[in-house]
């Protein structure tokens, strides 16, 4: 078969690879405060100097810039392609069987955080490069594995790395996303609505909080009232406390790109409590989510649905929620398909939220990722992955945002195979050590070939 020699090296590599996972795994790298040298705290830090390290060891150049982003390179020629990770994790969080910064494998699995997301990707194609240049393959661009470290908080690494006039790829792909292929990513407003709180009302809301991040459905949302529970609200939970009633609504948390996949607390609170009327800025908060939100997650009332043959609908994810008698606000995340205007989303919210006498009070956008699927990276990359499983497959469309979207012509390829189980994330993120040998190899024929 045309890649056999870099899938047998690659195989044989397979006991160093796993180690060098496993130490990058034990690295708690998730974001910090800064500090000198440390810009994303002491943790990403770490992880990129024993990238850096590991680089150096198995014979590679190896550069960074800023304490920010760093890479490994072969090859030679004026033009380079990209291999495109991240070293940075997201909190641990509870619920681990194993230690989640321990790397420690079970029944031919790795458990860890950020041995799926992104780290055995990552380091495994710093492997699939040295088999390359281990081998001799002849290129005719130069091959650059590159890792940041902020991609889980808003990539600012690879920002920093572009607005510092760092070399950009000719093409690329980031191994942080799925088999066989995803060559569309919607493009993404989040928007922050609210007020501060002029009008209490009669002051019976004391708080509500309610989310952890605006592209996560919202997992549970507590209500704070005084005096007495105004009912008995159906599948709630309500208790006294200090003299005041805490309603409190939990949920089934989904990604914001697939809000419709959980149960989002704060439309059960709002639907259980749908007979009471509060007053004052907090009932407008209440209406809009009323009236323009429940039982619907494609944004039809809002009037942003837009949707699209080839790459899918709108999503509209409420996210979290905050009031405490000064000021308030929701979060919404709106991702749209191909076709939509994201302009005339922007309009379309910022009226609606004044319709309530509300107001904007941030929108952050990130720009949909559309490469064609017979443009001659998805059709190489497709061939290499055709080859490498003898698996023919459609290139795929998703709501969510990969690190691709960093640089033009770039694609996220891998590292899940369809019908692998969602663990990124999640408690007890594992990978199957032959399943990550197998998507290097498929990394590094990638690589080769965009070289060629």
């Amino acid at each position: 078969m045309r890649y056999d020699s870099l899938n047998q090296k690659i195989s044989q590599m397979r006991d160093e690879l796993v180690e060098a996972v496993r130490q990058s795994v034990a690295i708690p790298s998730v974001k910090g405060e800064p500090a000198p040298g440390a810009p994303y705290g002491p943790g990403p830090k770490a992880a990129l100097e024993n990238a850096l390290a590991l680089s150096r060891r198995l014979g590679l150049t190896a550069d960074s810039l800023g304490n920010r982003v760093g890479w490994t390179e072969y090859g030679s020629g004026p033009e380079m392609v990209m291999a495109l990770g991240h070293l940075d994790v997201v909190p641990a969080g509870d619920g681990w069987t194993y230690p989640p910064f321990g790397g420690q494998v079970h029944g031919g699995r790795m458990y860890g955080r950020g041995v799926l997301d992104d780290k055995g990707p990552v380091i495994g194609a710093i492997f699939g490069l040295k088999a390359i240049q281990e081998l001799e393959l002849p290129t005719r661009r130069r091959i650059r594995v590159m890792f940041g470290t902020d991609e889980e908080q808003g990539s600012s690494c690879v920002d920093y790395y572009i607005r510092q006039g760092g070399e950009l790829p000719s093409a690329g792909f980031t191994p942080d996303g799925e088999y066989p292929l995803i060559f569309f990513e919607k493009g993404i407003s989040q928007f922050t609505i609210g007020k501060t709180v002029t009008d209490p009302g009669d002051g019976r809301v004391v708080s509500l909080r309610g989310g952890t991040a605006a592209n996560v459905v919202t997992p549970a949302c507590t209500l704070t009232l005084s005096g007495e529970p105004p009912c008995t609200p159906p599948g709630l939970t309500v208790r006294r406390a200090d003299g005041k009633t805490v309603i409190e609504a939990v949920g089934v948390s989904a990604h914001g790109s697939t809000p419709a996949q959980g149960e989002n607390a704060a439309y059960k609170l709002f639907t259980a409590l749908d007979k009471v009327r509060f007053s004052g800025d907090f009932q407008r908060m209440a209406d809009f989510i009323r009236e323009q939100l429940l039982g619907e997650t494609d944004g039809r009332r809002l009037g942003v649905y837009t949707k699209d043959a080839e790459t899918g609908e709108t999503t509209v994810n409420l996210g979290r929620l905050s009031y405490d008698g000064k000021a308030m606000s929701f979060t919404l995340d709106i991702r749209y398909p191909r076709g939509a205007d994201p302009e005339a989303v922007s309009r379309r919210i910022r009226e609606k939220a004044a319709a309530y006498g509300l107001e904007v009070l941030e929108e952050k956008r990130l720009p949909m990722l559309y490469v064609s699927k017979q443009s001659p990276l998805v059709r190489t990359l497709m061939g290499v992955y055709q080859i490498q499983t003898g698996r023919q497959a459609e290139p795929l469309a998703i709501g969510g945002g990969t690190y691709a979207k960093a640089f033009q012509n770039m694609v996220a390829f891998g590292p899940l195979f369809p019908g692998e189980p969602e663990v990124i994330h999640q408690p007890d993120e594992w990978v199957d050590i032959d399943t990550l040998i197998r998507s290097v190899q498929i990394t590094a024929a990638a690589m080769w070939e965009l070289a060629r």
